[in-house]
């Protein structure tokens, strides 16, 4: 082998070796960052699972608290804290402006404008907490005594509540039903409710309007 064969190959290994060390050095790259946002999505998808999770367990909650208000409208209800026979679409003396408190937490009034009590009682969904005397808000059963499962893993954080405002009622459609063909004022009833997931902040608000024709037969009322 001639010498210029040997300071051929001698000049040529260096530069290749650090061809290959830069280009592996290039796929180690873009394998991490692959990896990378292979993690990230991974994890955001999971958390974008889990909060839709927790706010389905906060819909059904508040749908809950719709029904638990509907039983504290209408009955049946056996519960000694009953109201069904205070509750009349026709004597809405029992509501009070702003929203009553012991025997009548959560019945409330909104004479300048009707249907936004919800406005006013807002912030009280999530700092009320039990059945005190001071709340103006309902919680879950507190009428009713029904319970609901709640503090463990996969269930709300605490029982859902709800506030009932007597609404005046536009009647059922038919000509001979309605309020300007009374001379007595009929209300309805709006419930809203807000129910909680497994987080405090993970919260669902939900209403519903209820008429109460008035209370049925062997009602005790």
């Amino acid at each position: 082998m001639s010498l210029r064969s040997l300071r051929w190959r001698g000049l040529r290994r260096p530069g290749q070796a650090g061809s290959s060390l830069v280009i592996v050095l290039i796929m180690l790259t873009v394998i991490f960052a692959v990896g990378t946002v292979s993690v990230r999505m991974s994890m955001f998808g999971e958390r974008s699972a889990r909060n839709d999770r927790d706010r389905q367990i906060a819909f059904q909650s508040a749908e809950a608290a719709l029904l638990d208000a509907e039983i504290d409208i209408m009955g049946p209800n056996s519960s000694v804290n009953t109201r069904v026979c205070a509750i009349d679409s026709k004597k809405p003396a029992y509501f009070l402006e702003g929203c009553g408190t012991l025997v009548q937490t959560g019945l409330c009034l909104n004479t300048a404008a009707p249907g936004d009590v919800w406005r006013v009682v807002l912030a009280n969904y999530s700092t009320e907490t039990g059945t005190a005397n001071t709340n103006k808000t309902v919680q879950y059963g507190q009428f009713t005594g029904q319970s609901l499962p709640q503090g463990s893993s996969g269930l709300p954080v605490r029982p859902p509540r709800y506030t009932i405002e007597a609404v005046r009622y536009a009647g059922t459609g038919n000509s001979n039903d309605s309020v300007g063909s009374s001379t007595t004022t009929e209300y309805a009833f709006m419930v809203t409710a807000m129910g909680f997931g497994t987080r405090l902040e993970t919260q669902v608000m939900l209403q519903s309007l209820i008429y109460k024709p008035g209370n049925k037969p062997n009602s005790g009322c």
